[in-house]
């Protein structure tokens, strides 16, 4: 199956109080965390790619030199993210392979997804052929989030400072859902450590 993972790094990080996806955590980029693991993840699935969404040059560059060393990833320049999150998606599904068959969506701020988690939500997905899909740790809900092609165009609808979750909510019936043990793992990090 081929499956676009859309990394959203650009979002505008307001109750940070500053660029938190360059906020150094255990010497590297918040934003490198996670986005590794999805990397290596993806070196495992042939048809899989990452699309890495920013608005920023410097996480740009990065994600750049990445792909010419032959890395499964690709930069996806988004300055319009900083008008709220519907931008980032629309621009990780505007540039996703036309054969995509599902979308999965992973943010920038959630460096403790282990790559283990990532990839049996992936591999969950794939094997129910879910349509809608979302991680969850009880009563918890949270990201990553999947997408059959067949919301393609909802997707790329979306407006505001709000993404796919309100398809989800649109459609509960259609979710698959991948239980998580540690909450910690899907927690956004918004403040400083």
């Amino acid at each position: 199956m081929n499956v676009q993972l859309i990394y959203l790094a650009a979002g505008n990080s307001r109750r940070f109080g500053s660029n938190k996806l360059l906020y150094e955590l255990d010497g590297k980029p918040l934003y490198r965390h996670l986005l590794e693991r999805l990397i290596r993840i993806c070196g495992r699935h042939e048809s899989w790619e990452v699309l890495a969404v920013t608005q920023y040059d410097e996480i740009y560059d990065d994600i750049l030199r990445m792909r010419s060393q032959g890395m499964p990833v690709r930069p996806v320049f988004s300055p319009d993210s900083r008008k709220g999150a519907s931008y980032s998606v629309r621009a990780g599904v505007a540039a996703a392979s036309k054969e995509a068959e599902g979308y999965a969506f992973f943010v920038g701020d959630q460096p403790y997804l282990t790559e283990k988690s990532a990839e049996q939500f992936l591999v969950k997905m794939e094997e129910k052929q879910a349509v809608l899909g979302s991680v969850r740790c009880g009563d918890t809900v949270g990201n990553p989030t999947w997408f059959s092609r067949e919301y393609r165009e909802e997707l790329l609808a979306l407006t505001g400072d709000r993404g796919g979750r309100r398809i989800l909510k649109k459609y509960p019936e259609e979710v698959v859902y991948y239980e998580i043990g540690d909450e910690g793992e899907i927690m956004d990090m918004d403040t400083l450590p």
